[in-house]
């Protein structure tokens, strides 16, 4: 059997799955000062009729890293780079970096090591606990990477990120920022980790624990928390992965998720998610982070209702539960239920809520109107806002320059519990027909439970210099004779199995994510070739599975 847990803003979801359909299925709600206690109550519930050592492996996904990178909920660290002549990085970055001397050249050569004398000082500032570092074509020879590394292990730090393990692609300031992020969520991140192990060992589950990514992988728990940058959007990613298991949309489609605190929002082709053309932005900066092409935005059944002088504002804020279940602020779930789109709780106390909105010649029924039209007018601009920054993403195909990417949606599919009502109503508004899964309220944790996992890796070839090098591992080793692209292709599959191996992960296929092959000129003369190449096991779901309807 497999366990997949949620952790979302507004509730904590369970799931059991066996014998291709949810055996079992909770929702609670998230105690966010005490993220353990939530959990437990799932796993309670799931586990009531069913023997834990039948469970073969726990899949995790949350928003704590999402909420806490948006929240400014991180810790201070201490990011220090080396850019090398050339390149002006000001403002590239979320906090001014320390400059550090020494810089690798595009092939891989240190042109000058790090300057000690210059840098006197660096090593006493082991105030922050945390540091990142990541220097220009470090991903071509990581050497002062690594000894600056060192050195501010031996000075105090108690965790260092270097861009070079934490993407193998150039792109320097994309680097940079993914190290940056991922130190300052470390604590936070593995704080949470412990708590879902403790959780777990609570109840005898002793089972492998993996940690869902933004691209739908996942990662074992151990290696998640070197990396923990890599669990930005699992949320999101889980209702995506949610959807593909309980019927994935064909032709062109949007799927929303809608919970109590966001909507998260997706593109879909042909049965398949779309991943983004370039990494995640976090806080507005470029990560190397691979996700889906999504957006959250800020509008969920638990949203806080406003009233100004030109109409109703949903969300962001967060104000739950609705009046119709014992809350004390009026939220977007009373305007469902008293138009009749949902059917749960109080709908007296639904109206009620409404009626703290009422102008004298208005009638309940158009308060809620108006507020599910203000959230839907969100909704769409989002959704147009998508549209447009996939229209002009740079084209990399044959295929993208004659056809287009042009998306223009056929179909909306709609997860989560406030999907029944505010995704009709966008299909309404937009002119397009609607579906809702069977399991709908636990998609997320059903996308959990059965994400592959994942590893990525690059491989950098040089034959003129004769070395090639996986900068996630460190290797740099002397090439064999008559190296290719294929070799390198054979090679990195190898060290992919390798890995997974010793993490025992399932054998799965391997896909190439991107690669480059060039041949280089000296003295006017043919003098060898560069290859790069990034390849993962590829991510998805194992298998489908039969949802169904349960009233919480």
């Amino acid at each position: 059997m497999l366990l997949g847990i949620d952790v979302g803003g507004t509730f904590t979801d369970a799931v059991l799955i066996g014998r291709g359909q949810i055996i079992a299925q909770a929702k609670r709600k998230t105690t966010h000062e005490e993220v353990l206690r939530g959990i437990l109550a799932a796993l309670d519930e799931v586990l009531q009729e069913h023997e834990v050592y039948n469970i073969e492996r726990v899949v995790i996904s949350s928003t704590i890293v999402t909420n806490a990178l948006t929240e400014g909920r991180t810790d201070p660290v201490f990011l220090a780079v080396m850019t090398g002549p050339g390149l002006n990085v000001s403002k590239s970055f979320p906090v001014e970096p320390y400059y550090v001397s020494g810089y690798v050249d595009h092939r891989g050569k240190i042109m000058a090591h790090i300057d000690w004398q210059k840098h006197k000082g660096l090593l006493d500032k082991a105030k922050n606990k945390v540091a990142a570092i990541s220097g220009k074509f470090s991903v071509r020879n990581p050497e002062n990477e690594y000894l600056l590394g060192a050195e501010l292990k031996g000075s105090g730090y108690e965790k260092i990120f270097l861009g070079s393990e934490l993407s193998g692609e150039l792109n320097f300031v994309r680097r940079t920022n993914s190290a940056y992020f991922a130190a300052a969520v470390y604590k936070t991140f593995k704080s949470f980790c412990w708590q879902v192990q403790n959780s777990l060992y609570e109840r005898n589950i002793m089972a492998p624990v993996h940690v869902l990514k933004a691209d739908g992988g996942t990662l074992p728990l151990e290696v998640a928390l070197s990396q923990p940058v890599e669990a930005i959007f699992t949320g999101p990613a889980a209702s995506v992965l949610g959807i593909e298991a309980l019927g994935a949309p064909q032709g062109k489609s949007i799927s929303l998720d809608v919970g109590g605190t966001t909507t998260d929002i997706a593109f879909w082709e042909n049965g398949l998610p779309l991943l983004a053309k370039q990494g995640a932005k976090v806080a507005g900066y470029p990560t190397a982070v691979r996700s889906f092409h999504m957006r959250s935005i800020g509008i969920g059944g638990d949203s806080r209702i406003k009233r100004s002088e030109a109409g109703f504002i949903v969300g962001p804020e967060r104000v739950g539960p609705a009046m119709a279940v014992g809350g004390k602020e009026p939220t977007l779930s009373d305007a469902l239920i008293t138009a009749g789109l949902v059917s749960f709780g109080d709908a007296e106390a639904a109206k009620n809520a409404m009626e703290q909105f009422r102008q004298p010649e208005e009638s309940v029924a158009d308060v809620a109107g108006a507020i599910i039209a203000a959230a839907v007018t969100a909704i769409e601009t989002t959704i147009g806002e998508m549209l447009h920054e996939w229209s002009i993403q740079p084209v990399y195909t044959v295929n993208d320059v004659i056809n287009g990417t042009d998306f223009e949606p056929e179909l909306l599919v709609g997860v989560g519990g406030g999907a029944p009502g505010l995704v009709k109503a966008l299909g309404e508004r937009m002119g397009l027909p609607v579906e809702i899964p069977p399991g709908a309220t636990v998609a997320n944790a059903v996308g959990a439970a059965l994400a592959r996992p994942t590893l990525a890796a690059s491989l950098r070839a040089d034959t003129t210099e004769g070395y090639y090098l996986i900068p996630e591992s460190g290797r740099r080793e002397k090439l064999p004779s008559g190296f290719s692209l294929k070799m390198a292709e054979e090679l990195l599959a190898n060290w992919l199995h390798e890995q997974a191996n010793a993490w025992q992960l399932p054998g799965q296929e391997v896909e190439v994510i991107s690669k480059e092959f060039f041949r280089t000129i000296h003295g006017y003369y043919d003098s060898g070739e560069i290859i790069s190449l990034r390849m993962q096991l590829k991510p998805g779901i194992l298998q489908t599975v039969t949802g169904r309807e349960v009233a919480f």
